[in-house]
Parts: C-alpha cells; sequence; structure tokens
C-alpha cells in the first residue's frame, strides 16, 4: 500500500513538474511550443556578447513573457546595446565609433495548435507571430560619414515574421525546432534582406536522474544548431551581394535551483557562413541569463 501511494505521489508530482518546465524551462535560443501560464508571469534578463570582424556588441536583454490564457503568450523584448563599431571613414581609412542606446523592440505572440501530454512526456505544436518597430537610433555619423546600416543600434525599417515550432519530450530528453521567416519593410529607399531562421535543440536532463515529489534542483545539458539564410537587400538602384548562409553550433547549461529561479548559459560558434556585409567574419558569441517566475 505504501509503494503505491509513493508511486502515485511520484507520478503526480512528475505530472506537474512536466507541465511547467516545457513552457518555463526551455532551451537557451531556440523557440519551444509551450505556453507558460497565466497565473505564472516570466521576466528573462540575459546579458550576450557577440563579436565580428567589424562589430563588438554587448547587448542587455529584457524579455516579459505573459500567457493570455492556456493556449496563447506574448513575449516583449527590449534590448540595451552597446557596440563599437569600424568601418571606412571619411578619408577612406578604418574608422571607429562606439554607440550605446536602446534598440528595435519586438513582440512575438505564440499560438498553441496541439498539445498531447502523459507523465513525463509531451507533444507540442505551435504557431508564432512577430512585429518588429525600428525604436533604435539608425542615423549615427562619425565625421560626417553615416555609419552602415547593420552596424547601428536599430535598422530603422519594420519586421514582420511568422513561423512554427514543435516539441517533443520524453523523460530526460527533449528536441524543439522552429521555423521563422522576417519580413523587412523598405527604410530610406532601401530594403535590407529578408531572412528565413531555423534553429533546433537537444537538450538533457542530467540531474535528477528521477523526480521525487522534493525534487527542486534540475542541470540540463543543451546543444544548438541556429541557422539563418538572408536574402539580398535591395538598394535604392541595385540588388546587394548580401545574400548567404550562416549556422552556429552552440551548446549550453541550465540550472534550475528552484521552480522561480533559472539560470542559463551558452556559447555560440559559427560553423559555416557566407555572408558578406559590413559586420565582417562572425567570431563567436556568449550569452548568460537569468529567469524569475512572479
Amino acid at each position: 500500500m505504501k509503494r503505491t501511494i509513493r508511486a502515485v505521489t511520484v507520478a503526480l508530482a512528475a505530472a506537474l513538474l512536466l507541465a511547467a518546465a516545457p513552457a518555463a524551462r526551455a532551451q537557451v535560443v531556440t523557440e519551444n511550443a509551450g505556453v507558460i501560464s497565466p497565473e505564472t508571469p516570466l521576466l528573462r534578463e540575459s546579458v550576450s556578447h557577440f563579436e565580428a570582424e567589424n562589430l563588438r556588441e554587448v547587448r542587455l536583454g529584457n524579455q516579459f513573457i505573459l500567457g493570455l490564457d492556456p493556449t496563447r503568450e506574448l513575449k516583449l523584448t527590449v534590448p540595451f546595446l552597446w557596440r563599437e563599431a569600424e568601418f571606412p571613414g571619411a578619408d577612406g581609412r578604418e574608422a571607429r565609433e562606439g554607440l550605446f542606446g536602446l534598440g528595435d523592440i519586438s513582440l512575438r505572440f505564440k499560438q498553441s495548435l496541439f498539445q498531447e501530454d502523459d507523465v513525463m512526456e509531451s507533444t507540442r505544436f505551435a504557431a508564432l507571430a512577430e512585429l518588429r518597430a525600428p525604436t533604435g537610433d539608425d542615423d549615427e555619423t562619425e565625421a560626417g560619414v553615416e555609419i552602415p546600416r547593420r552596424l547601428q543600434l536599430g535598422t530603422g525599417d519594420f519586421g514582420f515574421g511568422g513561423g512554427a515550432v514543435f516539441t517533443l519530450i520524453r523523460d530526460r530528453h527533449r528536441f524543439s525546432t522552429e521555423a521563422l521567416f522576417r519580413h523587412r519593410t523598405r527604410h530610406e529607399g532601401a530594403r535590407l534582406g529578408q531572412t528565413v531562421d531555423w534553429n533546433a535543440a537537444y537538450w538533457y536532463r542530467l540531474l535528477p536522474a528521477r523526480f521525487d515529489a522534493e525534487t527542486t534542483l534540475e542541470v540540463r545539458g543543451v546543444l544548438e544548431v541556429l541557422a539563418t539564410y538572408r536574402f539580398a537587400s535591395d538598394l535604392a538602384d541595385r540588388r546587394d551581394d548580401d545574400d548567404g548562409l550562416i549556422v552556429w553550433l552552440a551548446p549550453g547549461i541550465q540550472i534550475y535551483p528552484s521552480r522561480s529561479l533559472l539560470f542559463e548559459a551558452n556559447v555560440e560558434v559559427p560553423v559555416y557562413q557566407d555572408l558578406d556585409d559590413s559586420l565582417g567574419d562572425r567570431r563567436f558569441a556568449a550569452s548568460v541569463i537569468v529567469k524569475v517566475l512572479f
């Protein structure tokens, strides 16, 4: 009898943990198809460093994620950027400029389309829609020379995106993949290249091997593949030759000391790139993230 009661208790605890985990405890970059509970809004604070041949950036990402109901979710992203940009100056030699301020704000909507849960198992599918607003400065100059648009704090255009995400969870193993197309509007006669993103993530629960009613600490290893194909930009009088593909490999870790406080970190390394633009070769990126559930 005691074994039966304990088994039922463990099963219920695992089910409760599973119900919260896919939405609030996702992979580092790749979206997941879970929708957070309307009763537990999520604040996600991140500090990331990105380095390319002609740009060094530190980004403070502020995200607020709110469940509207059990099938719909909103995510507001407000970034603050510090950038050091290098570009051809007025005399043809290399110029350097430091930029700091608000970047482009974005709002993402998620609609759950399918969800099937069992004890320590879940299969989920959701649709995504995204809007980005040109809130970052895009007209900074140095010695009378306008800084290239991709190096500015903002791009000056509106962006619209749509896609889908699929997530599969089987006890300690979890997989998620998302695809998103982003359209850009014209700004000052030019339109930067539209993009197609495809991300995939596998994450494995290192601790605990099994859940029980008292389990709080979770540790997961994560491996992500992040791919972006960008179409050529459409300038006022010609099409630019800046289209191409970049693929990143991103190992990471997640540490969850409690159900309301989550830590994540990752490193992103480019494994393939053939883009030719003002940023130059991408070198690496790294992020540290703190999540707080209210």
